[in-house]
Protein backbone atom coordinates (compact mmCIF):
# COMPACT_ATOMS: atom_id res chain seq x y z
CA UNK A 1 0.00 0.00 0.00
CA UNK A 2 2.48 2.65 0.97
CA UNK A 3 4.15 2.06 -2.56
CA UNK A 4 0.87 2.30 -4.19
CA UNK A 5 1.06 6.28 -2.37
CA UNK A 6 4.61 6.91 -3.26
CA UNK A 7 3.60 6.01 -7.06
CA UNK A 8 0.43 8.11 -7.14
CA UNK A 9 0.71 10.92 -4.84
CA UNK A 10 3.30 12.36 -7.41
CA UNK A 11 1.59 11.68 -10.43
CA UNK A 12 -0.84 13.22 -9.29
CA UNK A 13 0.61 16.08 -8.14
CA UNK A 14 2.53 16.43 -10.98
CA UNK A 15 -0.68 16.24 -13.19
CA UNK A 16 -2.39 19.23 -12.00
CA UNK A 17 0.67 21.19 -11.98
CA UNK A 18 0.85 20.28 -15.70
CA UNK A 19 -2.72 21.40 -16.35
CA UNK A 20 -2.57 24.45 -14.40
CA UNK A 21 0.54 25.68 -16.54
CA UNK A 22 -1.26 24.81 -19.69
CA UNK A 23 -4.10 26.63 -18.86
CA UNK A 24 -2.39 29.79 -17.23
CA UNK A 25 -0.50 30.58 -20.85
CA UNK A 26 -3.95 31.00 -22.93
CA UNK A 27 -5.01 34.33 -23.94
CA UNK A 28 -8.21 35.97 -23.48
CA UNK A 29 -9.96 36.17 -26.50
CA UNK A 30 -10.07 39.02 -28.90
CA UNK A 31 -12.86 40.30 -31.20
CA UNK A 32 -11.87 40.30 -34.67
CA UNK A 33 -15.22 40.88 -36.76
CA UNK A 34 -18.55 40.99 -35.40
CA UNK A 35 -21.86 41.67 -37.81
CA UNK A 36 -25.26 40.80 -36.80
CA UNK A 37 -24.90 36.84 -38.41
CA UNK A 38 -21.61 36.46 -36.70
CA UNK A 39 -18.91 37.14 -34.25
CA UNK A 40 -15.39 36.33 -35.16
CA UNK A 41 -12.84 35.92 -32.04
CA UNK A 42 -9.40 34.60 -31.51
CA UNK A 43 -6.72 34.38 -29.03
CA UNK A 44 -3.32 33.22 -28.99
CA UNK A 45 -2.71 29.22 -27.40
CA UNK A 46 -0.11 27.59 -26.00
CA UNK A 47 0.16 23.83 -27.55
CA UNK A 48 2.70 22.08 -25.53
CA UNK A 49 2.44 18.09 -25.82
CA UNK A 50 4.95 17.47 -23.24
CA UNK A 51 5.20 13.62 -24.24
CA UNK A 52 6.38 14.71 -27.57
CA UNK A 53 8.40 17.60 -26.22
CA UNK A 54 7.23 19.77 -28.65
CA UNK A 55 6.19 23.69 -28.07
CA UNK A 56 4.57 25.50 -30.86
CA UNK A 57 1.86 28.43 -30.52
CA UNK A 58 -1.00 28.58 -32.50
CA UNK A 59 -3.74 31.51 -32.81
CA UNK A 60 -6.68 29.34 -32.26
CA UNK A 61 -10.61 31.04 -33.29
CA UNK A 62 -14.13 31.24 -32.03
CA UNK A 63 -17.19 31.62 -34.14
CA UNK A 64 -20.40 32.49 -33.04
CA UNK A 65 -23.61 31.73 -35.29
CA UNK A 66 -25.99 34.72 -33.72
CA UNK A 67 -28.49 34.10 -35.61
CA UNK A 68 -31.60 30.87 -35.51
CA UNK A 69 -31.09 29.54 -38.49
CA UNK A 70 -27.83 27.76 -40.02
CA UNK A 71 -25.54 29.67 -41.78
CA UNK A 72 -22.23 28.77 -44.60
CA UNK A 73 -19.10 30.83 -43.40
CA UNK A 74 -16.37 31.41 -45.20
CA UNK A 75 -13.27 33.20 -44.32
CA UNK A 76 -9.29 33.30 -45.50
CA UNK A 77 -6.68 32.71 -43.45
CA UNK A 78 -2.97 34.37 -44.12
CA UNK A 79 0.18 35.69 -42.78
CA UNK A 80 1.53 39.06 -43.07
CA UNK A 81 5.00 39.46 -43.56
CA UNK A 82 6.27 42.83 -44.17
CA UNK A 83 4.13 46.07 -44.80
CA UNK A 84 2.34 44.36 -47.80
CA UNK A 85 3.08 41.14 -48.47
CA UNK A 86 0.89 38.02 -47.88
CA UNK A 87 1.56 34.73 -47.38
CA UNK A 88 0.13 30.97 -46.70
CA UNK A 89 -3.36 32.40 -47.79
CA UNK A 90 -6.03 29.39 -47.18
CA UNK A 91 -9.65 29.36 -47.90
CA UNK A 92 -12.41 28.23 -44.99
CA UNK A 93 -15.87 27.26 -45.05
CA UNK A 94 -17.83 25.22 -43.14
CA UNK A 95 -21.99 25.33 -41.66
CA UNK A 96 -22.84 26.05 -38.66
CA UNK A 97 -26.18 25.09 -36.60
CA UNK A 98 -28.44 27.94 -35.15
CA UNK A 99 -26.56 29.65 -32.31
CA UNK A 100 -24.09 27.41 -32.85
CA UNK A 101 -20.39 28.42 -30.99
CA UNK A 102 -17.32 26.52 -32.73
CA UNK A 103 -14.15 26.87 -31.15
CA UNK A 104 -10.57 26.01 -32.33
CA UNK A 105 -8.44 23.92 -29.92
CA UNK A 106 -4.54 22.58 -29.96
CA UNK A 107 -6.15 19.23 -30.76
CA UNK A 108 -5.97 17.85 -34.24
CA UNK A 109 -9.44 18.60 -34.74
CA UNK A 110 -11.20 21.64 -36.44
CA UNK A 111 -7.91 22.34 -38.46
CA UNK A 112 -9.68 25.20 -39.86
CA UNK A 113 -9.99 27.05 -36.90
CA UNK A 114 -6.29 26.31 -35.49
CA UNK A 115 -3.98 28.60 -37.49
CA UNK A 116 0.33 28.23 -36.87
CA UNK A 117 1.79 31.28 -34.94
CA UNK A 118 5.15 30.45 -33.60
CA UNK A 119 7.51 27.56 -32.81
CA UNK A 120 8.70 27.56 -29.05
CA UNK A 121 12.43 27.27 -27.62
CA UNK A 122 10.89 26.38 -24.28
CA UNK A 123 7.61 25.57 -22.91
CA UNK A 124 5.97 28.61 -21.37
CA UNK A 125 7.33 31.06 -24.06
CA UNK A 126 4.24 32.22 -26.13
CA UNK A 127 4.47 34.30 -29.21
CA UNK A 128 3.35 37.78 -29.06
CA UNK A 129 -0.28 38.81 -29.64
CA UNK A 130 1.29 41.27 -31.86
CA UNK A 131 2.03 38.25 -35.07
CA UNK A 132 0.53 38.60 -38.28
CA UNK A 133 -2.73 36.35 -38.05
CA UNK A 134 -5.12 37.80 -40.50
CA UNK A 135 -8.59 36.70 -40.67
CA UNK A 136 -9.97 37.96 -44.61
CA UNK A 137 -13.19 37.80 -46.69
CA UNK A 138 -15.31 37.19 -43.69
CA UNK A 139 -18.85 35.86 -45.60
CA UNK A 140 -22.28 34.55 -44.33
CA UNK A 141 -24.90 32.62 -45.97
CA UNK A 142 -27.99 31.93 -44.60
CA UNK A 143 -29.41 28.08 -45.47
Amino acid sequence: MKHFFKITVPLAVYLVIGLFNTATAQSTWKTHFESDKVTVQYRLADCTDKVNDTHFSYYVMRFVNKTKTPLNVTFDTAVKKGSADIQNEDYNSFIMKPSEIREGNCLHTQKELRFFAKTNATAGKIATDEAPLLILNIKTYEL
